[in-house]
């Protein structure tokens, strides 16, 4: 005769861990479960969102919304959004205009009005997918004839804080020397910080213009702004640029003391610090062509993750895997992060890049050595949008075929958040109820469901990324009978800065055991409505008694038929039950007790 076995499963809860949030090591480098897959939504020239400056702001949405599930359903966890391209802005801001990326003219209101970064941060994290503000710091204009400047624009309400690129008269920026410089691009990152649920503040590599200030417009800026008497006027730029970026780090802290935010912070720079660094990089460098020095930031302790551009394919005079290895030693000497910039563009320009190039860079991301590299981000959306050399199909099927989240900042904020309660299964989904709040004042930002095969392997496994079945904001997540029927399941929290809460551990055992081929009970039809059927197909045990319980293990309904010979066939009509999950035992006269999983719908 066939053995039949029904797995009763279980649902496993997290012990609370005071004091210190630990973060063990991943169970396996190249499935991370903590790892930044981030993309860059670029608004300059509409390249990316909002693709049309004229449409309407119920057309912009959707297409907003359209992208955040499609990065979703790919596997991405982090938004890169550009909200201030040219010293304007895609949010509400009453320092800056309007952009004309959004509305066709800057300084003009969207009609009706509403708030982009608003509405995408809320998009975003409803997803469950992390976003970050991303700001150019000192572009003014990127095209000095493409459009008419506000009449607020800092291009005409401080036309002496204007410099313009020496090899593109078209390119204008602010003066990175001018003390009032450096406090206006504080203050814009402290506006949107204060403002805004933002994960993060994140500039590119648009400091000093590539080549420099040839023409020296900023030689009277020097002898007036050098404090310090810095000996040459590269050194005194490279100065310039860290002061800023200090305001800007320090700025953000109190905002998220002030506030209980866990905002960070993290530039992109050009991906060659130095030509010859490492030895065999050959090419412009962030030091020399763009005036700015991240090492020097790390030395400082002014950035919580670096994201170099690292645009280049593997092999050659820029070869990715020296480089990345370069920048990975450095930021883990700094003991911060390296996410690292991929450009997903050159399978689409005259590159020609393969889809697998892509691969293979996220292949070196996370091999041993790169033990300072929590993930990457990719520039740009346009190609996971198309597909471009089946990039998606290629990193769906074996990168990104697990979800994963951003890794926990090391420095700030080390305690854990609560676990979720009341974990029970209604039909078809897996719901619970939000913790009370920790000790450090947060609820969870969002939670992970992994499915386990085993109650032991939740326990050994419990770093493994490829038992997460998703990453969700809310407090319910639908998944199948087949994973009821095989599965373990487990909820864990995760607060505002991916601190996931505790360790595995406790287990709410709602059973074990099983029916074999020995007992030849049936309960049908399970799930149920209004009644459900126990047949005992070949032996008589004589009076029997039925409990059904609760996840929290409260009776919640109980019937004893008498001695009889009709205890073969017992029907059972359970009233006022709510929707959910059920176990059921069952007594037998004899003292023979068996336990079953119930439905009811």
């Amino acid at each position: 005769m066939r053995k039949i076995i029904i797995l009763i499963f279980t649902l496993l809860i997290f012990q609370i861990s005071v004091g210190q949030c630990i973060q063990n090591i991943e169970f396996n480098d190249a499935i991370p479960k903590r790892d930044v897959r981030g993309v860059f939504l670029t608004s300059v020239y509409n390249l990316d969102w909002p693709t049309s400056r004229t449409a309407s702001p119920s057309v912009q949405q959707a297409e907003l919304i359209v992208i955040l599930d499609n990065l979703k359903n790919n596997g991405y966890n982090t938004v890169f959004i550009q909200v201030r391209p040219e010293c304007d802005a895609l949010y509400n801001s009453t320092l800056e205009p309007w952009s004309y990326r959004l509305t066709g003219k800057q300084g003009l209101a969207p009609n009706p009005l509403w708030d982009p970064l608003s509405f995408a941060t809320t998009q975003a994290h409803n997803r469950g997918l992390d976003l970050h503000a991303w700001i150019n710091p000192y572009r003014v204009r990127a095209s000095i004839a493409e459009y008419t400047a506000a009449t607020n624009s800092i291009l005409d309400t401080q036309p002496t804080w204007i410099l313009t690129a020496s090899n593109n008269t078209n390119l204008k920026i602010l003066n990175p020397g001018l003390p009032a410089v450096q406090d206006y691009i504080t203050s814009i990152v402290q506006d949107i910080s204060n403002r805004y649920d933002i994960d993060g503040i994140h500039f590119d590599d648009y400091f000093y213009p590539n080549g420099g200030m040839t023409t020296n417009q900023d030689n009277q800026t020097f002898v007036d702004n050098n404090p310090t008497n810095i000996a040459t006027i590269e050194d005194w730029r490279r100065n310039n640029v860290n002061i800023m970026i200090g305001k800007v780090y320090d700025a953000i802290q109190i905002i998220n003391n002030n506030q209980n935010k866990n905002i960070i912070f993290g530039v992109s720079p050009f991906g060659i610090w130095k030509s010859e660094t490492p030895t065999g990089i050959v090419g412009n460098s962030s030091f020399s062509a763009l005036f700015c020095d991240p090492i020097a930031w790390l030395n400082a302790g002014k950035v919580d993750y670096l994201a170099p551009q690292l645009y280049w394919k593997i092999t050659g005079g820029q070869d990715y895997i020296a480089l990345s290895k370069w920048w990975n030693d450095q930021v883990k000497a700094s003991n911060k992060q390296l996410y690292v910039g991929q450009g997903y563009y050159k399978m689409t320009d005259t590159n020609n890049w393969a889809g697998t190039e892509i691969q293979n860079q996220i292949i070196q991301n996370r091999a041993a050595n790169m033990d300072a590299t929590f993930g990457q981000i990719a520039y740009r959306y346009l190609q996971i949008k198309n597909n471009d050399k089946t990039v998606n199909t290629i990193l769906n099927g074996a990168q990104y075929q697990y979800k994963s989240f951003a890794p926990p900042i090391a420095g700030k904020d080390n305690v854990c958040p609560n676990i979720p309660v009341n974990i029970r299964f209604e039909g078809l989904n897996i719901k619970w109820d939000t913790p009370t709040i920790a000790p450090d004042g947060d609820s969870p930002a969002k939670y992970v469901i992994y499915a386990f095969d085993s109650a032991n392997q939740a326990i050994t496994n419990q770093e493994d990324g490829s038992k997460i079945i998703d990453i969700v904001a809310g407090n319910q997540l639908s998944i199948t009978q087949n994973q009821i029927d095989t599965k373990h399941f487990v909820v864990s929290s995760l607060d505002k800065n991916n601190n996931e809460n505790g360790n595995f551990g406790q287990t709410l055992d709602l059973t074990n055991k099983y029916f074999d081929g020995n007992v030849k009970l049936s309960i049908y039809p399970n799930p149920f409505f209004e009644q459900f059927t126990i047949e005992n197909n070949t032996e008589y045990y004589g009076r029997v008694s039925v409990s059904l319980y609760d996840l929290s293990g409260k009776l919640v309904w109980f019937q004893t038929n008498e001695n009889n010979s009709d205890n073969l066939k017992i029907t059972i009509n359970p009233t006022n039950l709510k929707k959910g999950f059920y176990i059921g035992k069952i007594s037998f006269e004899n003292g023979v007790r068996e336990t079953f999983k119930l439905v009811k719908e």
